[in-house]
């Protein structure tokens, strides 16, 4: 038997599918690293014509270079930039002959053959990111690459633009640890947002970057402040705050792995960039989304084309549990930059990593708690008898002990499930090589009322895509 539904929630990055498929075809064979191919096998027709024109730049053999973050993934891009309806194609490579210079290779099908429209050396071993998107606001794309050292460490950044027949190089003076392109100003082109995490003497910042149409350069329009706390980002997203507000949401980690998001957006009123989550004491943040589980990234968890941030409190447990095996409940917010405040959504034990999430029943408010199992492949729900608090210290909270179980939802694989009995669990939904089931328990005197039925759980059980 087979129930629930599947709700698509945003790009998580577990579930991310990248598809950045190589031109030049043919696969990697085991013992070699697929982010430096020398000399991919011989094709034919279009491509064997740009296989020979690389060659041909390249001196002879050459080393394909691959991003390693974003979107864009492939060491050659097939993209259609001028908007003629006609991919080009974006070749990152390494010739043999030289130990240092990382190559960006523009090529154009012209009268039926390719050619060669621009050629650029970069003195950075390691291309980080490739953007395309219109910063000039001529409705032809641009390219923004990120280059970085073998260290993957500071990233510093180049952008081109495409012409009938040729490239132009761009020149972009400032540096971060992260980008990406979104029309921050609703004015119909895209600006290059920048992100830095805090160096020494250096705060952490987000700067916007456009192009001015006059002098033809790129140039630094705003920056503002950002968390010092963090140590690494983990996801940058460009979505929507409310039904008016729009920009990037920056999910940071610390040092000691807890999480934070911060909502940089345009302010049209006061024509600069604000990030109203950001609450300095010094170097102590107090951001109100600041979480312990860094699992957890603001995504648009129930498809309603809002960005959800996450909060997250641990569920009731007692003084000598091992804690990892109590799970968290997320509380989803939407976020007001305007009064600069979170509004619940709904609440759920969320599994981003396993991709799904349950809401947690309003009956089972307060009166719940949830355990891992050891393998982390599944949880369950138990009642909570909770006992009463201290009269000696109303601080200290009363410890409790677990009640019957309500549920227990299990992720199997798809050859787990069709290789074993699995009497206890009925599927409830499936995801690539994931059976996802649940095992209800009988009902007791004390799960009477609240008691989870089976076709209830397609209201509560969804998936991630």
């Amino acid at each position: 038997m087979k129930i629930g539904r599947t709700k698509k929630a945003g790009a998580v990055a577990m579930s991310l599918i990248i598809s950045g498929s190589i031109l030049l075809g043919g696969c990697a064979s085991t013992g070699f690293d697929n982010s430096d191919i020398l000399r991919p096998p011989r094709t034919t027709g279009d491509k064997a014509q740009i296989q020979e024109l690389i060659e041909e730049n390249a001196g002879g053999d050459y080393t394909l270079k691959y991003p390693k973050d974003g979107s864009y993934r492939s060491a050659i891009i097939n993209e259609d930039l001028d908007g003629d309806g006609i991919d080009e194609a974006i070749v990152f490579y390494k010739p043999s002959t030289d130990d240092e210079a990382t190559h960006l290779l523009f090529m154009k099908e012209l009268g039926g053959e390719w050619k060669d429209i621009g050629d650029y050396t970069s003195t950075s071993a390691e291309v980080k990111k490739v953007e395309i998107g219109d910063i000039t606001g001529d409705g032809v794309n641009e390219v923004i690459v990120g280059w970085t050292d073998n260290a993957g460490t500071v990233c510093t950044l180049s952008a081109y633009t495409i012409g009938e027949k040729t490239t132009a190089e761009m020149k972009v003076d400032e540096s971060c640890d992260q980008f990406l392109l979104a029309d921050m100003t609703g004015e119909g082109k895209n600006s290059i947002m920048l992100f830095s995490l805090a160096a020494q003497n250096v705060d952490a910042n987000a700067k916007m970057l456009q192009y001015d149409i006059q002098t033809k350069q790129i140039f630094t329009r705003s920056s503002v402040a950002m968390s010092n706390s963090a140590n690494s980002f983990v996801e940058l997203k460009y979505g929507r705050a409310d039904e008016s507000r729009s920009g990037v949401f920056v999910d940071t980690l610390s040092v000691s792995r807890e999480g934070e998001t911060q909502f940089i957006y345009w302010d049209e009123a006061l024509s600069t960039l604000s990030n109203p989550l950001n609450t300095q004491n010094g170097t102590v943040s107090t951001n109100p989304t600041i979480r312990a589980n860094d699992d957890i990234v603001s995504i648009d968890i129930n498809d309603d084309g809002i960005i959800e941030l996450p909060t997250l409190t641990r569920m009731p447990h007692t003084s000598n549990e091992n804690i990892d095996l109590v799970a968290f409940e997320s509380t989803w917010n939407h976020y007001n930059p305007k009064d600069n405040d979170l509004t619940p959504v709904f609440e759920t034990v969320t599994e981003l990593e396993l991709g799904y999430y349950f809401i947690i029943p309003k009956e089972w408010q307060d009166s719940v708690t949830v355990r891992y199992s050891l393998f982390g492949n599944s949880l369950t729900f138990y009642l909570w008898n909770e006992q009463e608090e201290s009269e000696s210290d109303e601080n200290i909270r009363a410890d409790g002990t677990l009640g019957d179980k309500l549920l227990t939802i299990q992720v199997f694989t798809a050859k787990e499930w069709t290789s074993t009995e699995n009497k206890d669990f009925i599927e409830i939904g499936d995801y690539g090589d994931r059976v996802y089931a649940v095992s209800i328990p009988s009902e007791t005197a004390a799960t009477k009322k609240i008691a989870m039925s089976l076709n209830k759980i397609p209201d509560y059980f969804y998936l991630i895509n």
